[in-house]
């Protein structure tokens, strides 16, 4: 059983850096790990409304410098060391009750996200989530289906070697949670 600091510690150590080591592959038994990590994740209604497309340059070449050339400029810098290029999709509307828009899909797809982050922490491996990427492309060069939203790229990838790790600034705890109420201003 872990402890109570565990998964803080975990949270904590996780960052989301840009220093990938460009010569070291991910395995597909860790690939299937992340996988199972994101399918483990609850969602409303149980519903699972992500749906990924995974280009990694050991695989597949070509998807992953599609996907590559999909990114911001100021991204490609970086990720084009990254092993392993995640695309993220929440579906619009509910997909087994059939209830129509699912108003919480982009909140389980990032808890999924999250998930696999944290899953590869776990592995040593860096995960680092982005938004910065053309949409339109996205969806034209992967043939995604108009009932679904794209929500992030992932890289994931071993760090470099003595890659520099910034500091995590966060809030205080009392400017993001408060008792009872929102508080009076």
């Amino acid at each position: 059983m872990m402890s109570k600091q565990d998964l803080l510690s975990l949270m904590k150590a996780r960052h989301s850096g840009r220093s990938y080591d460009p010569t070291r592959a991910i395995s597909q038994e860790d690939m299937d790990i992340l996988m199972e990590a994101v399918r483990l994740t609850p969602s409303c209604f149980g519903d699972e409304p992500w749906r990924y497309v995974i280009c990694n340059k050991q695989n597949n070449q070509n998807a992953w410098e599609k996907l590559l050339s999909c990114l911001d400029e100021s991204n490609q810098k970086w990720a084009k060391d990254a092993q392993v290029l995640i695309i993220s999709f929440s579906a619009k509307n509910f997909r087994k009750s059939g209830k129509g828009e699912n108003l919480w899909a982009n909140h389980d797809t990032g808890a999924a996200n999250y998930g696999l982050m944290l899953q590869a922490a776990v592995m040593n491996l860096m995960a680092h989530q982005m938004g910065g990427f053309d949409r339109d492309k996205i969806v034209k060069e992967f043939n995604i289906p108009n009932d679904f939203n794209v929500m992030s790229v992932i890289a994931v990838g071993y760090e470099e070697e003595g890659a520099e790790i910034k500091e995590k600034k966060r809030r205080p705890v009392g400017d993001i949670f408060f008792y009872d109420e929102w508080p009076r201003s």
